[in-house]
């Protein structure tokens, strides 16, 4: 009973500060997640000395566990780099449609998971100082977590290049030091983009079309593309029987914009687009000589990003329609000026908001032809293809090229009782169509190649139709063929559970 009531406090002050770093086993209990939980409290364990720094540790943890509940209920794993992307350039709009959908389990648990620390951090307020005061042993222990982190800065400072990379690898399993590497690989990602890409110094080949438009969906999932085997709603009604037409399903290399959508444009992920200076395919057509357009029905976003930058240095117009509205509808008459500018040779890209939350506001009410709001939207998007591609057809263009894509999927029914960004393989398994007119038929093959690929074949598409198809014959170019997600081919995907990818 003495060494109960002489050590049980201790034991208590021990266990509620391991458990405010809890929220490093949500993507999973492993046996290496529960040792990095361990790690993790030991390695601020100096703060828990002081009132100050207790409570101070107490706040950050809290508001750390807040955004992992919300980004591992969406996308099963701790905050990154992608999130920070999103939120800089989320709009008032986009904050309300959130709020809006809220789903209930992630509410519950942080509401419970502030609600503990609010009474673990009083408790430990009141308890830590003393209790750890009052051992001879525990009252220096603060100095080994401060010998740690000494030790970690000298190798990062003097270190060589491959034990500096160690170093990042492990830190960054260090709850919660990954919202600050987050911060700062965001931060790299932001000033490196205003680099000018490294472009090909030799010149393009001959030109395989003379126009080429690039349709950028957002949040369309291939799983309810009627032309791609979807069994309900003909979604794609209006694009049968095109002449020209392909279309496959893709994978998509990201569960949102920030992180998918740098594949389309680049081929690479963000982080290396910006490390290798990438262009995009928009830089190579305008090296290649291309008139370039950017017409754009996506969100204002509220401070310039890593899309904003790739989108609009190579582009001779440049136009925001829309701030996501009223519907992609309004891009049309834009389209219809580009189509008839006299440039010889002209690339548009058309920036869509597609199938985004909340899907029943993505399309005219006149098209709410079927009972889901989803494949309204899908039937929407083909209606505007079928539109976009008539209208190409009849420009003259002698040769003339349209891809669509879109940067990724929604999880849906019955994964989820809505539809919204998740993990999911719907949320990766997105359309990819590509239609040629006559002059341009025979580079149709290339366009669709056989086998499995990530939405990054309109980047490569592109590159081809604008003559710089050798660029991706270089041993450096990533390829779209055998695309992978988080270390796992597409088939092994398609092996796991279909509404958690685990």
């Amino acid at each position: 009973m003495k060494r109960l009531k002489r050590y049980g406090p201790l034991i208590g002050v021990l266990l509620a500060w391991l458990l405010l770093f809890s929220p490093r086993l949500l993507p999973g209990i492993t046996i290496k997640s529960l040792a990095w939980v361990a790690i993790s409290a030991f390695l601020f364990w100096l703060l828990a000395f002081r009132r100050w720094s207790l409570w101070l540790a107490v706040v950050v943890l809290a508001l750390a566990g807040v955004l992992d509940i919300f980004h591992v209920y969406f996308f099963g794993k701790l905050t990154d780099e992608y999130l920070l992307a999103t939120a800089l350039r989320t709009t008032p709009a986009e904050v309300a449609d959130f709020f809006s959908m809220l789903p209930l389990r992630p509410l519950l648990l942080s509401a419970l998971w502030l609600v503990w620390c609010v009474l673990s951090g009083r408790w430990l307020a009141r308890v830590a100082p003393g209790v750890l005061r009052g051992h001879r042993f525990l009252r220096w222990t603060w100095s080994a977590p401060v010998l740690a982190w000494l030790a970690l800065v000298l190798a990062n400072a003097w270190g060589s290049d491959a034990l500096r990379w160690q170093i990042h690898d492990k830190t960054y399993k260090i709850y919660p030091t990954h919202l600050a590497w987050a911060a700062w690989k965001y931060h790299l990602m932001g000033t490196a983009v205003m680099d000018p890409p490294l472009l090909p110094v030799a010149a393009a080949a001959p030109a395989q079309a003379d126009t080429v438009v690039v349709v950028l969906g957002e949040s369309a999932s291939a799983q309810r593309w009627s032309l791609l085997g979807y069994q309900g709603d003909d979604t794609n009604a209006p694009l049968r029987g095109l002449d020209g037409l392909g279309v496959s399903t893709v994978l998509a290399r990201g569960l949102n914009t920030a992180g998918a959508l740098p594949f389309v444009l680049t081929g690479q992920a963000s982080a290396d687009s910006v490390r290798h200076r990438a262009p995009s395919f928009l830089d190579l057509a305008h090296q290649a000589g291309y008139k370039v357009f950017v017409l754009s029905n996506s969100r204002n976003a509220p401070v310039a990003d890593f899309f904003d930058q790739v989108l609009s240095r190579s582009t001779a117009v440049y136009r925001k329609l829309g701030d996501g509205g009223p519907h992609d509808g309004i891009l049309t008459p834009a389209y219809e000026q580009a189509l008839a500018d006299p440039a010889p040779r002209k690339l548009i890209v058309l920036h869509t908001f597609g199938s985004h939350e909340i899907v029943q506001d993505r399309y005219p009410p006149e098209l709410a032809r079927f009972a889901d709001p989803y494949d309204n939207s899908i039937l929407y998007t083909s209606t505007l293809l079928k539109q976009w591609t008539g209208m190409l057809d009849a420009s003259g263009a002698r040769r003339s090229v349209l891809l669509y894509t879109s940067d990724h999927g929604l999880i849906m029914p019955p994964c989820s009782s809505d539809y919204r960004h998740g993990r999911s393989l719907a949320s990766l398994e997105v359309p990819f169509l590509a239609w040629a007119n006559a002059g341009a038929r025979a580079l149709l093959p290339a366009l669709l190649p056989p086998g499995g690929h990530s939405n990054a074949l309109v980047a490569e598409g592109v590159i081809r139709a604008v003559g710089y198809g050798a660029v991706l014959q270089q041993p450096g170019w990533p390829g779209s063929a055998n695309p992978t997600f988080e270390g796992h081919s597409w088939q092994a995907l398609r092996g796991l559970d279909a509404c958690t990818l685990r």
